[in-house]
């Protein structure tokens, strides 16, 4: 999971719950909607779009809205799954009611990481539900084992072994008659979201986005 302020996650939650209601076959939700259920002002609103665009966490079209990419519906579902979990812990174990565990767990959705968010899952046996009814997110975000990212998802100054490469991303290398390489470490993110990759044997390598979600990597230490 990326380091995020409690805004950041704030609006990818909201983006994420907007996107579950729109009627529109895009999911796109307006700059409008999102500033309106936040309480704040559409130049404050596309101010904080702007950012997420830049995190790779949503993609923002004129005239068409904003709508979450897999990266940032991975972290939206984190940010949701981290606040259910603490109420149901609130609930269940601690002994708080109904009314007082939604405030709670909103201060302590944003500092929680997720080892230790899957620590209480796991602790109280996987719970399906919190206790207002609503489901709580099945995917884990930490284990004990290497955890598998997609490579947009990889971060700069980070070693990674590549785990799995599907059919459009080997072709890719063919095309380019690239040795598609074991091992790397993220170099740099350029503008246009390419990531410059040095390989074991210290070999550059330019990957270019639409590539980066056919490549799926583990981080090693």
């Amino acid at each position: 999971m990326l380091e995020l302020s409690k805004n950041e996650q704030d609006y990818l939650k909201t983006i994420y719950n907007l996107e579950k209601i729109t009627s529109t076959t895009t999911k796109s939700v307006s700059i409008n909607a999102i500033a309106k259920k936040l309480s704040v002002s559409s130049p404050s609103a596309t101010e904080m779009v702007k950012r997420l665009v830049a995190k790779n966490l949503v993609l923002h079209k004129p005239y068409y809205g904003v709508s979450l990419t897999d990266l940032g519906i991975s972290q939206a579902r984190f940010i949701i799954k981290s606040h259910r979990v603490w109420e149901t812990f609130l609930f269940e174990e601690v002994g708080y009611s109904m009314d007082e565990v939604h405030h709670e767990a909103e201060d302590l959705e944003h500092a929680s990481s997720p080892r230790l968010i899957e620590a209480l899952y796991a602790l109280m046996d996987y719970p399906v539900a919190d206790p207002h009814g609503s489901e709580i997110p099945a995917e884990l975000f930490w284990s004990e084992n290497e955890i598998e990212l997609s490579l947009d998802q990889a971060m700069v100054n980070k070693n990674y072994r590549i785990t799995k490469i599907d059919t459009e991303a080997k072709t890719f290398f063919k095309k380019m008659e690239l040795t598609l390489p074991q091992f790397l470490k993220v170099i740099e993110r350029l503008e246009d979201k390419s990531l410059i990759v040095r390989e074991k044997a210290g070999k550059m390598l330019l990957i270019p986005f639409y590539i980066q979600p056919k490549l799926w990597v583990s981080e090693r230490k």
